[in-house]
């Protein structure tokens, strides 16, 4: 006969396992929870590599100027194919729902906040430069001209506006002026012996990248050339002869060889806004010294209305120009600016995005940085070097700038004459470089096999020979002068212009200066 359980012994087996359920529960919810918490955290981490992934190749967007937290919503890490929906923390579904605020600089800082309240900062992109926008870091502070002075930009908002002519412009802040945040005004020197109390340490415009043509006719008249047709394009184009029509005429198109470095295709350059300058008190403004000219320990400024930085042969000038990687945590590639970069910068600025005419001379006879004569081809003075109207942003200043406004390049028609990183057949020349300029990596130097200038696209040379009749042909690089100059000097008249080149042996000189470049290579 089968025994069923009593009534006690049932009631007996339900308070063990009452007291079992009691003692093994809370271990097994633990562990539950306990890897909930795992996955959540492995997907935060997912999200915050995703995001700093998304940076990184989109980093054209982003500024690291104000700092390093960056807020993006994880639906664009979804929809750009970072991540795969759907994204889960607990059990809800957080891709629409959320944004992941992330540090570049330190992995292990970051966080989910509603999407509302994470406001995703992307630095300032003007739609006609096609993704060529200006490259900032923390050291290179963009800037506005506004009430007739220079203040410090919020890179978030516009600041810049190349459909008006008013090129980006960005400073290197001096110690002086470290602590200046958006809004404030900077200080800059008034007078040749005023730089140590200036808030800037240098001044650089944005060259984004483009593509050019020049119609068959441009040229025809030298007095009044006709525009260069440019189009700005991403760091993914290169045109080299693309062909298009206007009517039954091919017009071929060139992506400027300037935005190549060595291997790298580079979104833009930043060009010295004016001729190098030095220290008040060093006597390479004034006088040759050897010891304290031609060597690297120069500091080197990029102001207005100092003295230009002479004295110097190639190589030194070289050496001073990388001396800006210093202040610049070797984020850009500081140096002296090859003969294409020259070119790039002569196209724009004769282009619809610049001054269209011809950019007056520099016509001051102490060298002095920024000064714009009173005509484009004015003799040489000592009168303009110290009159309001003819300094950088004078009435008559303004002229002499690339685009006919604050915002552009100074010093491209007259002041000195400037030593380009431009060389026949690796020819050291007097330059004070090593035979074939062993050392020197190529991609800061153009080389010029042949004289024909014709054969140099993009370089202000053969393309664009005697605009404004400006002095050209004459004195192409050879092996007895091997070293292109440009502009010319203040004393040259109508023969100065952006067009205007010329060629020298390398040896340092009274009236030779240079031009640094930086450019934001990886």
């Amino acid at each position: 006969m089968k025994r069923g359980f009593t009534l006690v012994e049932l009631l007996g087996v339900i308070v063990i396992i009452t007291i079992l359920t009691l003692l093994v529960f809370p271990s097994i919810m633990n562990s539950i929870n306990g890897a909930s918490k795992d996955v959540d955290e492995l997907t935060m981490k997912m999200i915050s590599e995703a995001s700093k992934l998304y940076i990184e190749q989109n980093s054209y967007q982003y500024s690291n100027n104000k700092g390093d937290i960056y807020c993006i919503s994880i639906n664009k890490l979804v929809e750009n194919g970072y991540l795969k929906s759907p994204i889960k923390i607990g059990d809800k579904d957080i891709t629409n729902l959320k944004s992941v605020q992330v540090s570049v600089k330190d992995e292990n800082k970051y966080a989910l906040e509603d999407t509302n309240f994470c406001e995703e900062k992307r630095v300032y992109s003007q739609s006609v430069l096609n993704g060529s926008i200006p490259e900032l870091n923390d050291k290179l502070v963009p800037v506005i001209y506004e009430d007739g002075s220079w203040k410090v930009a919020n890179p978030y908002e516009k600041w810049y506006d190349y459909s008006a002519k008013e090129w980006a412009n960005a400073v290197i802040l001096s110690d002086k002026g470290k602590d200046k945040k958006v809004g404030d005004t900077l200080t800059l020197p008034t007078s040749p012996t005023d730089a140590s109390n200036s808030d800037v340490m240098a001044m650089f415009v944005w060259i984004p990248r483009y593509s050019y043509t020049i119609s068959s006719t441009a040229g025809s008249n030298k007095d009044n050339p006709g525009l260069i047709d440019i189009k700005f394009v991403n760091v993914d184009t290169k045109e080299t002869g693309t062909a298009t029509y206007t009517g039954d005429t091919p017009r071929n198109w060139y992506t400027h060889p300037a935005f190549t470095f060595g291997s790298e295709e580079l979104s833009g350059i930043w060009v010295g806004k004016f001729e190098t300058s030095a220290k008040a008190d060093s006597i390479c403004y004034s006088s040759a010294s050897d010891t304290n000219c031609n060597n690297t320990t120069q500091d080197p400024y990029i102001l207005p209305n100092v003295y230009s930085l002479r004295y110097q042969k190639v190589s030194n000038q070289f050496e001073t120009a990388k001396k800006f990687n210093q202040n610049l945590n070797n984020a850009l590639d500081s140096h002296m600016m090859k003969n294409s970069e020259w070119g790039a910068v002569a196209y724009l600025s004769h282009s619809e995005y610049g001054k269209e005419d011809e950019v007056y001379i520099n016509n001051c006879s102490s060298y002095i940085t920024g000064i714009g004569a009173d005509s484009a081809s004015d003799s040489s003075s000592a009168t303009t070097c110290n009159d309001d109207a003819n300094k950088y942003n004078g009435t008559s200043g303004v002229n002499a700038s690339t685009t006919g406004n604050e915002y552009g390049i100074y010093d491209m028609s007259g002041g000195t004459y400037e030593y380009v990183m431009g060389v026949y057949n690796k020819t050291k020349g007097s330059s004070g470089f090593s035979d074939n300029l062993t050392g020197i990596n190529e991609k800061y130097y153009d080389n010029y096999e042949t004289t024909i200038a014709t054969d140099y696209k993009g370089h202000a040379l053969g393309e664009t020979s005697k605009w404004y009749n400006d002095y050209a042909n004459a004195y192409f690089v050879s092996s007895s002068s091997p070293w292109f100059t440009r502009g010319g000097a203040f004393y040259n008249t109508s023969d100065a212009g952006v067009f205007y080149f010329g060629s020298n042996s390398g040896v340092s000189y009274s009236d030779h200066s240079f031009r640094v470049v930086l450019a934001p290579a990886t």
